[in-house]
């Protein structure tokens, strides 16, 4: 069975992503924006060199930026957004990953009603910006320990009636639904609404996140085995950022999904 199959990298790891059979590369907003012009056309120069797709950018904002804060400078990030949507648009953008837990995470005391207006202000003009290049934004369930809005895919999906933004969606990393300890019916009672799957090993200690193995005692058949129910179209991406060595190491992550019977579109 094929499936579009992603992994995490920068910039400078799009050679390697390419090689090892990836179809996807997946990379940070902030990178992107913080490229001189110069740097930028180079990557984009790259990118079109390369047999792969850069269709998912995650944090629209750096992950140590606060949103909702009195400090928080709204016509400074929209202008930020901007810029993002503008580049990652022009590599391929397809999604946005909202997780940044910290940044949207709500104060337990004071004014907690501004500052949730604040979140949807800007929630609002990140949908608006990423509309006008037709990027969708993906509400990502978090676990309690990272952010106090949005801990699961039942709770992303309410949120995202109510919100009513046509490009607002959601996705799964199956980490924190591991963490969470809820089903992998999630996935298949709301699969309208999920448009992108990260996977990791979820028994590690966070923030270290290995690739995904058949040795490493995780049964990863029943998530494997919901995708496959669904005739899953979107990507899978494995989110690792603890390596031995990064090419080396992503080539595992093919070989892991192999064993599934699931192969990327490349092959």
């Amino acid at each position: 069975m094929r499936m579009r199959l992603s992994c995490f990298g920068t910039t400078k790891d799009l050679e390697a992503i390419a090689r090892a059979g990836y179809d996807c590369a997946e990379l940070q907003v902030r990178e992107i924006v913080e490229l001189s012009e110069e740097d930028f056309k180079a990557v984009l120069r790259k990118l079109k060199g390369l047999d792969i797709t850069c269709e998912v950018f995650d944090n629209p904002i750096p992950l140590d930026v606060r949103i909702p804060v009195p400090e928080f400078d709204l016509k400074h990030w929209t202008e930020y957004l901007k810029i993002g949507a503008y580049r990652t648009a022009e590599l391929g953008a397809r999604y946005y990953v909202f997780g940044n837990g910290r940044s949207r995470s709500l104060p337990k005391e004071g004014d907690v009603k501004g500052a949730y207006e604040k979140l949807m202000t800007f929630l609002n003009i990140l949908c608006d910006i990423t509309a006008e290049y037709n990027i969708t934004v993906l509400l990502e369930p978090l676990a309690p320990t990272l952010s106090n809005f949005i801990n699961s895919i039942p709770e992303a999906v309410d949120f995202i009636e109510k919100f009513g933004r046509y490009n607002l969606k959601t996705m799964c990393d199956y980490r924190w639904l591991v963490a969470a300890g809820r089903s992998v019916d999630d996935i298949l009672n709301y699969e309208k609404y999920i448009k992108h799957i990260h996977i990791d090993n979820p028994t590690t200690e966070f923030p270290k996140r290995p690739m995904p193995s058949l040795e490493d005692g995780h049964d990863y058949a029943p998530l494997i085995n919901a995708l496959k129910k669904i005739c899953y179209k979107e990507i899978v991406s494995i989110e690792a950022n603890t390596f031995t060595n990064y090419e080396e190491d992503i080539k595992k992550g093919l070989e892991f999904f192999k064993h599934f019977g699931i192969v990327p579109y490349r092959s």
